[in-house]
């Protein structure tokens, strides 16, 4: 329900206000449902790597991952909104060694990743979100 209000309040204001928190930047991903084909759309913490956007599925440290990766590894056309701009984008799961690079700038921008990650063995992956241009 809180996903789904923020999602609204970030179409409704462009981004402004809830598209920051401190340091930590937000983004709203829209993946197709791999069951329904039906747009889900869920705001996300995101970080930069090589001029591309990139997402992580933690979940809070939860064992599962979460529905929208399941989505994306299924469909990986999503569209990305950061503020105003909304753009078709293509998503991948980062390798190893871009994963080790990208993983400090999320603890950078939200400190808790690091205790999430002690929660469970999975190992949180990294989305790296190709822009495809103006949608």
């Amino acid at each position: 329900m809180l996903s789904r209000l923020h999602s609204l309040l970030y179409v409704l204001l462009g981004g402004r206000i809830v598209s920051h928190r401190g340091t930590a930047r937000f983004l709203l991903l829209s993946t197709t449902g791999r069951r329904s084909g039906r747009e889900r759309t869920i705001p996300l913490l995101y970080v930069w790597h090589h001029g591309d956007p990139c997402v992580i599925a933690s979940v809070g440290g939860n064992p599962k991952a979460p529905d929208w990766l399941l989505n994306l590894r299924e469909q990986p056309a999503v569209s990305v909104r950061i503020g105003r701009d909304k753009q078709p984008a293509a998503a991948r799961i980062a390798t190893s060694e871009e994963r080790r690079q990208i993983w400090p700038s999320f603890v950078a921008a939200y400190g808790g990743y690091e205790l999430y990650q002690t929660r469970t063995t999975r190992v949180f992956p990294i989305i790296i979100l190709t822009l495809q241009g103006p949608g």
